[in-house]
């Protein structure tokens, strides 16, 4: 899906994809080396560098990753690119760039290049993957900009926006979590009634109304989206005026979660 993005919609409109692969993109501009090739030889040196600080899993689904993505990019010939619109192609190269790399994440792999560098440099400095990956690109779009105008630059900010969102949905798939903090007089039958009811844990914390200086057992559960209105029938049948606050959810560390393999353990 990568592959098809580049080919069809990346390349042919002179737009950029993040890291090494916009990299490799820029080489073959001035080069007329192939894609595939480039990001292939890019990434070696990357994964040998990161092998000691990342799982054998990991390393193993990433070059099986970036294996495929450089095999299928020697094939994108035989497809036909789409020149019509830059702004669709910027918009449908971002969706499918996302979705591909989402599902590589998904199984614990990642595309390579600026991923694999954003993760060590966490592991080893604290410092966040996002900001790896915010710097990397900002090079890639000013990159873009010298190279091939403003307006191909301004495209790829796109792509990168909607290839962001695409990796989100794909990686929380339709299974968003919410978290629910709820006040009410009667929270001992609102907590049998979600436990019993809605088959979900809570926890009870202690506190006390500002105003009244009441004391109050607040409760703390957290659902998926799919079980967010069952929730509130269920508060609202036990008491109508309870106070309820609803958040959304980015990671949830415990019972709804998988286990990491991104990196080794310390053998401690």
């Amino acid at each position: 899906m990568i592959a098809l993005s580049y080919g069809v919609f990346i390349i042919p409109n002179e737009l950029l994809a993040g890291g090494v692969s916009g990299l490799a993109i820029l080489t073959n501009h001035f080069t007329g080396w192939p894609v595939g090739l480039m990001i292939l030889l890019y990434n070696i040196p990357i994964l040998f560098w990161a092998r000691k600080e990342l799982s054998r899993r990991f390393i193993i689904y990433t070059i099986i990753a970036v294996f495929l993505q450089s095999f299928f990019l020697n094939f994108m010939y035989l497809v036909e690119p789409y020149r019509n619109d830059p702004l669709l192609a910027s918009i449908f190269g971002g969706i499918l760039t996302g979705v591909g790399a989402g599902i590589v994440i998904r199984q614990y792999g990642s595309s390579g290049g600026v991923d694999v560098i954003a993760i060590v440099l966490r592991k080893r400095l604290g410092i966040s993957i996002g900001t790896v990956s915010s710097i990397a690109n900002l090079i890639v779009i000013s990159l873009a900009a010298i190279v091939f105008g403003i307006e191909p630059a301004m495209y790829t900010v796109i792509s990168f926006l909607v290839g962001g969102q695409a990796v989100d949905v794909v990686q929380e798939g339709l299974n968003k979590k919410r978290t629910a903090m709820i006040v009410s007089d009667k929270s001992r039958e609102i907590k049998d009634a979600i436990m019993f009811q809605l088959h979900r844990g809570v926890t009870l914390m202690h506190g006390a109304g500002g105003f009244e200086n009441t004391e109050k057992d607040v409760i703390f559960c957290v659902v998926n989206q799919f079980e967010l209105a069952r929730l509130k029938e269920i508060i609202t049948a036990v008491d109508k005026s309870a106070f309820m606050t609803i958040s959304e959810t980015s990671e949830v560390l415990g019972r709804f979660t998988e286990h990491s393999f991104l990196w080794k353990k310390d053998r401690t």
